[in-house]
């Protein structure tokens, strides 16, 4: 309530109705005084808080004061009085681990464009130089070979195919689209469609699997093996006959994005053929019935770009080949 003081003489009453209120007047003045007497925070409580705002502050990966150096500048903006920890100089900055920084930069170099491993090694020399210019002198040095090996082993597989030239490993259909380039358009027609159960597009799929059957044609594929020396004795006459006639064994190591197995080829095939659509769906299961039927022990897996030769890390003679007469 506010009270005029000039009006003060010509209202008695008001004056006399609270200085009947001793009472009261005291309880609020003794509930004042307890709690402007006792701490803030428990000293238990606060150290948990600094910890936390401590631990909140390193997972975003930004610069921090200490810990009681940053509760100390927090309180004071928010009253709006300084603190001895305000009129210092800056603490040291915490920065983000070098390591962490190029390992980032390889993986993203690995997934979103593709690289060869040659240019994943120059990828992780370029971070290492970089996050020197800001990592602190005393910090232990960057193991790119430890980082070269974790990405490598984590986002790329070694295939291997028997061919008589190099530049046997060219798709007959859409040689000049890169890996990466169907890794992405294969991204955006999932996208288009929300989250489908199926790993591959259903038309994609068909290719594959006709492109496992022998149809290489028109395909964009190309085929290789994780083991060399199961499609030299394999069942299927065709796939033995190019193992033991193969003048040489080339090695790629690609991105398993850019990877298809016939696996997932099937399944894409059976989630996404539609029965209400007869002009495919009796194509669609003689296929899988195809497919259900040929030799997995051969390895075969299917690589989807115009550019696996640049992925070739050795060749050699064929270990496998046979003479003319066998």
């Amino acid at each position: 309530m506010n009270v005029d003081i000039r009006k003060a003489a010509d209202t008695p009453c008001e004056v006399h109705e609270v200085l009947q209120q001793p009472s009261r007047i005291e309880r609020q003045s003794a509930e004042l005084n307890a709690q402007t007497s006792a701490p803030a925070h428990n000293p238990e409580d606060r150290g948990s808080f600094e910890q936390q705002l401590y631990d909140l502050t390193l997972n975003h990966q930004e610069p921090v004061l200490p810990r009681s150096d940053l509760v100390s500048s927090l309180a004071s903006s928010a009253t709006g009085t300084s603190s001895p920890a305000s009129n210092q100089a800056a603490p040291e900055a915490v920065f983000y681990p070098a390591t962490s920084f190029v390992s980032a930069r390889a993986q993203l170099a690995a997934t979103l464009t593709g690289a060869t491993l040659e240019a994943l090694r120059n990828e992780i020399d370029l971070a290492e130089q970089q996050s020197a210019h800001w990592s602190p002198a005393t910090a232990p040095p960057v193991d790119r070979d430890r980082v070269f090996e974790d990405v490598a082993g984590s986002s790329y597989v070694t295939l291997r195919r028997f061919q008589n030239q190099n530049s046997d490993c060219r798709p007959r259909k859409e040689e000049n689209t890169s890996a990466i380039s169907h890794v992405r358009n294969t991204a955006r027609d999932h996208s288009s469609v929300g989250y489908p159960l199926e790993r591959y597009p259903l038309d994609r799929a068909r290719q594959a699997g006709w492109h496992m059957r022998g149809q290489t044609t028109t395909s964009a594929f190309v085929s290789l093996v994780e083991d060399p020396g199961k499609l030299a004795v394999s069942r299927d006459t065709w796939a033995r006959a190019i193992a033991t006639h193969a003048d040489t064994l080339h090695t790629y190591t690609v991105p398993k994005a850019a990877v298809w197995t016939p696996d997932d080829v099937l399944s894409s095939i059976g989630l996404g053929m539609n029965a209400e659509d007869p002009d495919h769906v009796d194509g669609d299961v003689d296929l899988m019935c195809s497919l259900g039927r040929t030799p997995t022990r051969e390895t075969e897996r299917l690589f989807l770009g115009g550019n696996l030769e640049s992925y070739r890390t050795a060749s050699e003679a064929n270990p496998y080949k046979r003479g003319s007469s066998e």
